[in-house]
């Protein structure tokens, strides 16, 4: 049976609740919003609530944005210039459009039409997207040699300890020059650490990320001593 935008939804789910929990405050995302025409998925901020009241999404507009799914054959600047995607970006803000292999943020531009923003490309063409599938570590390996030739290290934080994706995550920081640490998704201290360590070293590089880890020890420790 071929496959359809909503049976990507769920891995989508999970790579934006994942990187939502990075954030503060933290950001979920969530599928089946309410009323017709409604995009494929909305960004919601988590708020303070009382016990017993809903959860951001069941009823509230996502206030972080949405997301508009389309398969790998679609041209993504095609669906990103989309009346349908203008009338989101009315409506929401921002709009992060995906073919699955690539990520297009369309927000306000200056003069408060939709402007393309920020992009991210794991593929050129559905046929390099079917290859990645097929070889994610030999893909995975590409992608941070990529990077490495440009000098953008990696961080890369593993939630629980699966050894397989633990040994791609490695050789994407060993290939980019950064770091590769796993985290308990339930300690919010190791992961402020984590975070707080990688703010060190964007804003000081690497003397700065050491000098921190000899004073802190612990998570900004392990880091500095991976980052090259």
């Amino acid at each position: 049976m071929p496959a359809t935008e909503r049976s990507y939804y769920p891995a989508l789910r999970d790579l934006f609740d994942a990187i939502g929990r990075t954030l503060k405050p933290s950001v979920s995302a969530a599928t089946e919003l309410a009323g017709e025409h409604h995009p494929d998925l909305g960004l919601f901020e988590a708020k303070p609530r009382r016990a017993g009241s809903a959860v951001a999404g069941d009823a509230a507009e996502p206030d972080r944005g949405v997301v508009e799914v389309k398969l790998p054959d679609a041209e993504i600047e095609a669906v990103a210039g989309s009346e349908q995607v203008r009338r989101y970006q009315e409506r929401y803000g921002r709009v992060l459009v995906t073919n699955l292999r690539e990520f297009l943020l369309v927000a306000p531009g200056a003069d408060g039409a939709p402007a393309f923003g920020e992009r991210f490309r794991l593929a050129g063409d559905p046929a390099e997207f079917d290859e990645l599938l097929a070889h994610p570590r030999r893909a995975a390996g590409r992608l941070a040699g990529e990077l490495g030739i440009l000098g953008v290290p990696t961080f890369v934080f593993q939630e629980g300890d699966e050894p397989i994706a633990a040994r791609a995550f490695r050789q994407i920081a060993r290939l980019t020059g950064g770091a590769h640490c796993r985290f308990d998704s339930s300690s919010a201290d190791q992961l402020r650490d984590l975070l707080s360590a990688v703010a060190v070293f964007a804003a000081g590089g690497r003397k700065a990320l050491e000098s921190f880890g000899e004073r802190t020890g612990g998570e900004a420790l392990l880091i500095a001593r991976q980052v090259k």
